[in-house]
């Protein structure tokens, strides 16, 4: 893979890095005990009952959440005979069930957030102990999350890099929606839904995303399955504050379809340093890709060194990049810090093109300039007055 990226904007060389040579192993149906707990499943895995091993929560078609606890070791799984999660609170949510956990209080226990059909999410605080989750009475769409779509399907990440979780949601159309957390770790509040961010397309229809480094390069890389069956990979060319995706590529790294409506999820099962992915599917399947990745990091000077400037940073008004390697307009693009795409006037000289970040409003913004000699990544700080 070649990656390239700076916190500075200064002399800039592209580096290739052989960060891992990525794969996994043909699917398995149903392993390590798992099995058909209804249509339309979606499992994650989480170690609810902090005993050093990931167990099993799967979503099913009929809005209930199937339970597998994890009788095995941390190294070797082993899952029981699945059980409906009204044992702990986690009770119907109407149809297609999808859930997520994450401990969104940072009371060291992880809270449930359900999607369903209708596009509400269903909040469970885990109100039990560290060993025996106990969930209190449900709270529909809490702290700013809303409908904007159906068929929510959640999943929770600190996108940003600030130690609070973001919500990403994909959704019946195929859109990811994302919900940034602007409260803070002990008290969640989301910000209003923002639609395909930080470069996202359009998965196809009933997207379901989850997350997980696969490239092991510091910053969360992307899979979102859909009604096809597809699983769509996502690269993060951006870095752990400011995340930027590149385009899709379908079933990468071996993975493959699972016939219709994949729902992917990322857990490290054998406890070997290296997330394997989980794919449920409407037959209420659950196919395991165990990750089977080499890691070796190895980092070269290219023979041909690219300089690229872009001044002045802290910028108030225009911002100029030099324009040598047979850079032009076409290769420049600026993203806020949602991830959505920032017009910005543009004028072209010898060798020199002038942004207006004039009108601008205070912040940090992302600079993208990529052509077939470089893929250049960087945060442009804008201050003074913006001019309306």
């Amino acid at each position: 893979m070649k990656f390239l990226s700076t916190l500075l904007i200064s002399l800039v060389i592209i580096i290739n890095i052989n960060a891992q040579d990525i794969s996994f192993a043909p699917p398995q149906i149903n392993p390590f005990g798992l099995a058909d707990a209804g249509g339309s499943v979606r499992p994650v895995f989480v170690d609810i009952d902090n005993d050093g091993d990931l167990d099993c929560f799967d979503g099913l078609e009929n809005g209930q959440t199937a339970y597998f606890r994890n009788n095995g070791s941390p190294f070797i799984p082993s899952f029981g005979q699945w059980t409906n999660a009204n044992l702990f609170g986690i009770i119907d949510v109407g149809l297609n069930s999808a859930p997520a956990f994450t401990d969104i209080n940072n009371d060291n226990k992880d809270d449930a957030f359900v999607g369903e059909i209708a596009g509400d999410i269903y909040y469970f605080r885990n109100i039990g102990s560290l060993s025996s989750p106990s969930f209190a009475a449900q709270i529909v769409n809490p702290s700013g999350i809303s409908r904007l779509g159906t068929y929510y399907s959640p999943a929770f990440v600190d996108i940003d890099d600030d130690g609070d979780m973001d919500l990403f949601v994909g959704v019946l159309t195929g859109d990811i929606l994302y919900f940034l957390n602007t409260g803070d770790v002990n008290n969640f509040q989301f910000a209003s839904g923002v639609t395909n961010p930080f470069n996202f397309s359009n998965a196809g229809s009933r997207a379901a995303i989850s997350f997980t480094d696969i490239d092991n390069d510091g910053d969360y890389d992307a899979f979102v399955g859909n009604s096809s069956g597809n699983i769509l990979g996502y690269e993060n060319i951006g870095d752990k504050n400011f995340p930027l995706f590149n385009s899709p590529v379908p079933n990468p790294f071996g993975l493959t379809n699972v016939i219709q409506s994949a729902t992917p999820t990322f857990a490290d099962i054998d406890n070997d340093g290296r997330d394997d992915c989980f794919v449920g599917n409407t037959a209420g399947n659950i196919y395991y890709f165990r990750n089977t990745s080499v890691v070796s990091v190895e980092s070269e000077q290219n023979s041909d060194i690219v300089e690229l400037k872009a001044y002045p940073n802290p910028v108030s008004s225009v911002l100029n990049i030099n324009a040598a390697n047979n850079i032009t307009t076409e290769h420049i693009s600026v993203f806020n810090i949602l991830g959505q795409r920032i017009n910005v006037n543009a004028n072209t000289s010898t060798n020199l093109i002038s942004l207006d970040f004039s009108s601008l409003t205070n912040g940090i913004y992302l600079l993208v300039v990529t052509n077939d000699k470089l893929n250049f990544v960087t945060k442009v700080i804008k201050t003074g007055k913006a001019v309306r």
